[in-house]
């Protein structure tokens, strides 16, 4: 009974949260559990291993929903992350798994391997700044039991996977004086899931080495179902 109740008054709160916080993308209870992805054409790829209940086409997103867990993208970088976080978490989102790309210039990474970041660098001056502001600047990590869980399930099935700390950039075509692997999103994943207290990680596609990308839809459509499995349990 105390457990019904608390459920109740988290409802009551969420619905009250949501009068008075501009709602631009979705308005409505979702399911505990997201994947974001950056591109629809990905999202509408992985929104075929669920039972689909409803997809939201709005201002450039596209979310596939299902009882427990939604597909959402995401876009590229930063703030346009930052946007489908907020609503995510406002409508009751509490573990997020980004499944994304990388690139990298270091030849010893093996493309179409995967990457989960432990830790981000950036530089102090970037989109993540106006989270935080005056002389603070947060250690961003991920939630290491789902990280870990990822991790795990990944060497389970003999795929090639790796971990360590990535880059965020906020510029696409000025990553080139950036050596180390290199996504646009993870940091602002980490920083916003730190300060809503929802649980994250981060899980990359090496899809690009110097400008060479590969076919990286093949390794979504073989791996959906780990990455799935790793959020659920």
């Amino acid at each position: 009974m105390w457990h019904k109740n608390k459920k109740i008054q988290k409802e009551k709160y969420l619905v009250k949260r949501r009068r008075y916080f501009h709602m631009l993308i979705i308005n409505e209870r979702l399911p505990e559990n997201a994947i974001i992805v950056e591109e629809p054409e990905i999202a509408d790829l992985l929104s075929h291993f669920l039972k689909i209940e409803k997809v939201i086409n709005k201002r450039g997103y596209k979310i596939y929903i299902s009882s427990d867990v939604l597909v959402s993208t995401h876009g590229v970088g930063g703030p346009s992350t930052a946007l489908i976080l907020e609503e995510l978490i406002e409508n009751g989102v509490r573990k997020i798994i980004r499944y994304g790309t990388a690139g990298t210039k270091n030849e010893k990474v093996k493309l179409g391997s995967y990457f989960i970041p432990t830790g981000v660098s950036r530089y102090i001056s970037n989109s993540m700044y106006q989270r935080t502001r005056n002389d603070m600047i947060y250690s961003l990590y991920p939630d290491l039991e789902l990280a870990f869980s990822i991790y795990e399930k990944l060497k389970e099935n003999n795929i090639d996977v790796s971990y360590g700390e990535v880059f965020q950039s906020d510029d696409f075509y000025a990553e080139e004086e950036i050596n180390e692997i290199v996504d646009m999103e993870t940091g602002t994943l980490f920083l916003i899931s730190k300060l809503k207290n929802v649980k994250s990680a981060s899980v990359l596609i090496i899809a690009n080495y110097r400008g060479k990308w590969i076919n990286y839809e093949e390794i979504y459509k073989r791996d959906f179902p780990i990455i799935l499995n790793a959020i659920l349990t």
